[in-house]
């Protein structure tokens, strides 16, 4: 099928119909074609503001008036008039723009750059000549290729810095190119003392509770602090095998990019409170404050050992959610959760809410206890996980307000995905009397028999003869 035909009327397309090949050979020129149509609205727009027709029919600016005809908003539609005002002054690009062979953001990244050349109606030099100096980003210009086979030997600074940047746009895309421009006015304009993308001072950060008990964030760094980020994060946000699995198998991380950088610095964050290493606030180190009523986490512990309708009159009343000082209100189950591997504090309420005593902090899980999890477990215990032992938190299989004791008959390592999976139930798990290891029982959704999985550090292990 021929695109002309199919663009007459593209709803009545059936692309399932499409042979292999044909789909291969119509995207390419699909995505052609909309480069097209973009460039041809950016010059039909910028006619709409040459010739103030938008005012004409009382809009405010081209702007807001192609903002409401095209249902965009307002900072969208100022893109669009401002590229057509801009791509005026710059016949090549333009022309290259027109051909569909950039996209909007690489012209972008261009006119950027073009704005930034000194001098540029002055002959392009042969100390210009950037290839070898820029070429150090990859890509772009080939080996061994001399600029001035690209931009001409007759060409104007601000030529030349086009021809190149639409040459090396041809096999880059925006980021890189953008990184190649600015290694150009780098050489241009020379080493600006602190610019915008180095300045610390302009560092912002935002970390808002949201109505809805999320925390959101927002933020900007100077390229020394991003870099420190991104390495940081690189390292934690790699797809790990099983990490994500419910269903006991060493089966494709299905977790998007997004949540494995959300799970990465959650990592880093929680090691660094961990670390004992913060400055004081409030007269103490900084950790996750959660308050509970103990009566009110013994019950959701009972409920999560399937265990309601026996301890379903023990419940007491209930003297409001567990909360936190930062985000307010929070689930019992994450409570739960929480408490499993934390240091406590019993505080003695009156019937009015007065704190009447107050009792020792003790730390649930001992540092010695711990080290002995970690010889035993190798990491997260559960099956087809395995996350180092660094990346876990210790759980009570019978929680501690329960009667649970604090021991290696009662604990097992759980990273915090796995851990939030015990704590819903499906899954459950007990330490075997035969050999002092975990034993995971998955659901029946799972294995309708509900065979027992060894955790994830014994799956492979074999018996050796004396």
């Amino acid at each position: 099928m021929d695109l002309d035909e199919m663009l007459t009327a593209p709803p009545d397309v059936a692309a399932w119909q499409l042979a292999d090949t044909e789909l291969l050979r119509l995207i390419p020129e699909l995505s052609l074609r909309m480069r097209q149509l973009e460039a041809l609205r950016v010059r039909l727009m910028h006619q709409v503001d040459q010739r103030c027709v938008a005012e004409q029919v009382g809009a405010s600016s081209p702007g807001n008036w192609l903002a409401g005809a095209a249902t965009m908003t307002p900072g969208q539609a100022n893109k669009i008039v401002r590229l057509g005002r801009e791509l005026s002054k710059h016949s090549e690009v333009a022309a290259a723009f027109d051909a569909g062979d950039t996209d909007c953001d690489q012209i972008r990244v261009i006119i950027e750059l073009l704005n930034k050349v000194p001098d540029p109606d002055a002959p392009a030099r042969s100390d210009d000549n950037v290839a070898t100096e820029t070429d150090a980003d990859g890509g772009g210009v080939d080996d061994g290729e001399n600029v001035f086979d690209i931009v001409g030997t007759d060409s104007t600074r601000a030529q030349a810095c086009a021809r190149y940047l639409l040459y090396a746009a041809r096999t880059e895309d925006s980021t890189t190119l953008a990184r190649r421009a600015k290694a150009l006015d780098q050489i241009l304009n020379g080493d600006k003392k602190n610019p915008d993308s180095e300045n610390a001072e302009l560092n912002e950060f935002h970390a808002s509770p949201g109505l809805g008990g999320r925390v959101h964030l927002k933020g900007h760094l100077d390229a020394a602090s991003g870099e420190a980020l991104l390495t940081a994060l690189s390292a934690l946000s790699k797809p790990r095998p099983g990490a994500d699995n419910r269903d006991g198998q060493t089966s494709k991380d299905q977790r998007t990019p997004a949540q494995r950088r959300a799970d990465a610095l959650t990592h880093i964050v929680r090691t660094y409170l961990d670390s004992g290493q913060a400055p004081v606030e409030g007269g103490e180190r900084p950790h996750i404050n959660v308050f509970v009523d103990a009566d009110d986490l013994a019950a959701t512990t009972d409920d999560h050992h399937h265990e309601r309708d026996r301890h379903r009159h023990l419940r007491g009343r209930r003297r409001g959610p567990a909360w936190m000082p930062w985000l307010g209100p929070i689930s019992l189950d994450l409570a739960a959760q929480i408490s499993c591997d934390a240091d406590i504090t019993p505080i003695t309420m009156d019937a009015d809410g007065n704190p009447l005593d107050v009792g020792r902090t003790t730390r649930l899980i001992p540092r010695k206890l711990r080290r002995a999890l970690n010889a035993r477990d190798c990491g997260c215990a559960f099956p087809g996980c395995g996350r180092p032992a660094a990346w876990t938190e210790g759980h009570h299989i019978q929680h501690w307000s329960n009667g649970g004791p604090t021991n290696l008959s009662n604990l097992v390592l759980l990273c915090r995905f796995h851990h939030t999976t015990i704590h819903r139930g499906d899954w459950t798990v007990t330490i075997s009397k035969t050999d002092g290891h975990p034993w995971f029982t998955p659901p029946t959704w799972i294995d309708p028999r509900r065979q027992p999985m060894p955790a994830h550090n014994r799956r492979n292990q074999l018996t050796f003869a004396a």
